[in-house]
């Protein structure tokens, strides 16, 4: 009994030392867990802040998860319902905002302690515009301003125009008509090697954020009316390249000197152009066009039920609200944030060589300010893709004859797609 009492002391000490420190490990696991955050997006361009962030919060992870594709939104209404390992926080795309930002799932950002609308007086009011649900509370945050311009070759401004000065430029095109002149003069003096655009969905861009449908009711606005004759005269007036949108005919172009004209919003800089046509650095301007716009845009919110709301919001406030953040997301990676006092601030000091050592911060800043503010709603999107396009296409290649049966086609379309729609 006594030789059995000496073995089994050090066996129990040796176990409850074990016990002891494997409890030790799960309170450090328990406490890590604590001061993690998941992330979701549909792009990966999260990743710089998320870094940033994580240097300024040491104590705080990140996990990020970037799901590519058009299943994004699915994806995420799925995990948000079931609480399946949904994230903490997610970001959606402008052209979805309408079709989430009334869900549940998202947590109300204008009540305490986040109190997000003393924030948002810093933002652009067409950003603005669409970070509220129907019942006037902020449910989303846009970090990324998204005004257009017209990107243009300087080497063809000075060969065409007798000019590469972004004024004199913007002077010249300030309407459709005016690009269409130049379109046709383009055309034949390169022996059709030229053109003005790229093809006629710059134009309907040129016209992006317009909502269709107003109080339950389908109302297609003047513009649209327009952007029907402007299609149809573009093309009759060979101003056009015929390029497929997206497709390898518009990147060559970019590099070659084909087209003269690209209406596009402050990411087609970095994604676009910088992308597609790297070795044209200095060939580029910005100008302003016939309309204002925006294009594009990315809002980042918080899921109503997550336990770590607080670091949620403290990561949803650092990738907004940063001053010193934004500065360096905008000087390192030439991204155009959706806070007015840190592009006031750079419009002063910042050039890009690519455009020529254009201020293009100065000239999206005043930009920006210019871009009508409207609430999109959920319908807009596939009114706008699949029905309009779709009947524009036909127009143009006159399998709809009139402009008054191409209404009456979108007209028809929106009633079988939206039957809730009032549509007259």
């Amino acid at each position: 009994m006594k030789r059995f009492g000496l073995n089994y002391f050090p066996l129990v000490l040796l176990l409850g030392i074990a016990v002891v420190l494997s409890g030790c490990q799960l309170q450090a696991m328990a406490d890590e867990a604590d001061n993690e955050i998941t992330v979701w997006s549909f792009t990966d361009e999260a990743g710089y802040a998320i870094e940033k962030f994580e240097q300024k919060y040491p104590d705080i992870k990140v996990n990020f998860v970037n799901i590519p594709g058009n299943f994004y939104i699915t994806k995420l209404k799925s995990a948000l319902q079931t609480r399946s390992k949904a994230p903490d926080v997610f970001m959606i795309e402008n052209a979805n905002i309408r079709e989430m930002i009334d869900v549940p799932y998202l947590q109300n950002l204008s009540e305490a302690p986040y109190k997000a609308d003393d924030l948002l007086p810093e933002q652009y009011p067409f950003v603005q515009g669409n970070e509220k649900d129907s019942k006037g509370n902020v449910k989303a945050i846009g970090y990324q301003a998204t005004p257009g311009a017209i990107y243009y070759r300087r080497d063809l401004a000075k060969q065409y125009l007798g000019t590469d000065d972004p004024e004199k430029v913007s002077a010249q095109i300030d309407t459709w008509d005016k690009i269409f002149e130049i379109g046709e003069r383009v055309q034949q003096e390169s022996g059709n090697k030229v053109h003005a655009l790229t093809n006629w969905n710059a134009i309907l861009n040129s016209y992006d954020g317009i909502p269709w449908v107003k109080d339950g009711k389908f109302v297609m606005d003047e513009k649209y009316l327009q952007v029907l004759d402007l299609v149809r005269e573009a093309r009759q007036r060979k101003v056009l390249a015929e390029f497929e949108d997206g497709g390898a005919g518009v990147a060559a172009s970019m590099q070659n000197g084909g087209v003269m004209f690209y209406p596009g919003a402050t990411w087609a800089l970095q994604y676009t152009f910088k992308a597609n046509a790297p070795d044209t650095a200095g060939l580029w301007g910005l100008a302003q066009g016939p309309t204002g716009f925006s294009a594009g845009g990315t809002y980042i919110s918080m899921y109503s039920n997550s336990d770590k709301k607080d670091l949620a919001w403290k990561f949803i406030k650092f990738y907004n609200f940063d001053h010193e953040f934004l500065s360096e997301l905008a000087r390192e990676q030439d991204y155009f944030t959706s806070n007015m006092i840190v592009n006031d601030r750079l419009a002063q000091t910042v050039t890009s060589d690519y455009l020529g050592g254009q201020s293009h911060f100065e000239f999206f800043s005043e930009a920006a300010r210019k871009v009508p503010v409207y609430e999109r709603t959920k319908y807009d999107t596939i009114i706008n893709n699949d029905i309009f396009k779709n009947v524009l296409q036909l127009y143009l290649n006159n399998d709809i004859r009139t402009k008054e049966e191409a209404v009456e086609r979108i007209k028809r379309d929106v009633k079988l797609r939206f039957p809730e729609l009032e549509v007259k």
